[in-house]
């Protein structure tokens, strides 16, 4: 099989796709461990134990950052739930296979290949 010699194409793989693939990758693996702490821990419970609509007293009102309720986090976990299907379950229309398994075709740095 003849090789893809183009410096555009060959500089292109190396600076901008495998890297990007790695953030990817590195994104995705610590998803998946936010997900399974979030279980683990039982944050959903405890979050709907202290009342979902209250704000966290983490400081942010005194540093700038915007102030966030239980119910912010229950949010995100569940924004997190959807990318997980997206990258992990969805395969990507025209090409069939999943975002991940596209992602540890290029990527060197992350997890399993």
């Amino acid at each position: 099989m003849a090789e893809i010699t183009d410096p555009l194409v060959v500089n292109w793989a190396n600076g901008r796709a495998r890297p990007l693939a790695d953030r990817l990758r590195a994104a995705y693996d610590a998803l998946a461990s936010y997900q399974e702490d979030y279980a683990a821990q039982g944050i959903g419970a405890a979050i709907s134990a202290a009342g979902g609509s209250n704000l966290i007293a983490d400081g942010s009102e005194t540093d700038g950052r915007s102030r966030i309720s239980g119910n912010t986090l229950v949010n995100f976990k569940a924004a997190l739930d959807q990318i997980d299907t997206a990258m992990a379950s969805t395969s990507v229309a025209g090409v069939g296979t999943t975002a991940n398994a596209q992602v540890n075709l290029i990527q060197v740095n992350g997890g399993v290949r």
